[in-house]
């Protein structure tokens, strides 16, 4: 009897150590299968963060050298303007005016400065000045030119030569400071005329001082800033 009692208790002892061993293994496996899920999931986690790292590393890069390529231009500007300035600083400022616009050099100068009334031939101060102007752009052989002729809105007057109206002596304005320039040795393919008769007035009053400002001839001056709006993502 007392065989039989040891037996079903050794029995009922192995019994209950197997089942723990079969919970503990399945807690373990349980754990297991936990464990590797979080390591997974961290290793997602790791995998986004380095991309977003990297992505905001190389968006850094790209303003450090859009910044540069801003900071370049307008040295290059600013550096063309400046010979300019300097090689016009002769003449009565009041006739003419050097500015930075849209990354362009404008170089304006008056009627008054270039051109004897209604006429298309410039005068020797004139002369003069776009000489020192074509000095400065033989050195910066990458800038291109286009010359702008201005005029009031009054109408020529009936008679003058070849001349029909605002249009005809913008127009030949800028060709013959445009065959100066040529004839100094700037190269022609560097060059555009155009006249623009009285449609772009700087001043829109009606006095006779704002009719002055509005005669005018533009010289604008083009650096070649390829390579820069490249890294801007600018199409030339």
């Amino acid at each position: 009897m007392k065989s039989n009692f040891f037996k079903a208790s050794l029995a009922l002892v192995m019994c209950s150590t197997m089942m723990a061993s079969c919970v503990s293994s399945k807690k373990y496996e349980d754990l297991q299968a936990s464990k590797e899920a979080q390591e997974r999931e961290l290793a997602a986690s790791k995998a986004k963060v380095d991309e977003l790292s990297n992505s905001l590393r190389e968006r850094e890069q790209k303003l450090a050298d859009m910044e540069r390529a801003m900071n370049e231009q307008q040295k290059v500007l600013d550096n063309l303007k400046n010979e300019v300035n300097a090689a016009l600083q002769g003449f009565n400022q009041g006739d003419l005016s050097v500015s930075v616009k849209d990354g362009k050099v404008y170089v304006s100068m008056s009627d008054k400065l270039l051109f004897p009334t209604g006429s298309t031939k410039v005068n020797p101060g004139g002369k003069k000045a776009i000489d020192q102007l074509v000095s400065v752009l033989k050195k910066n052989q990458e800038v291109g030119v286009m010359v702008e002729g201005h005029t009031d809105d009054v109408s020529v007057m009936n008679g003058m030569k070849y001349l029909t109206d605002n249009w005809d002596l913008s127009v030949l304005r800028a060709t013959e400071i445009t065959r100066l320039m040529t004839d100094k040795g700037l190269s022609p393919d560097r060059i555009t005329p155009a006249g623009r008769s009285f449609y772009m007035p700087v001043d829109a009053g009606r006095t006779a001082e704002a009719k002055a400002k509005n005669r005018r001839t533009e010289i604008i001056l083009t650096p070649d800033f390829t390579e820069i709006y490249k890294i801007l993502g600018i199409k030339a």
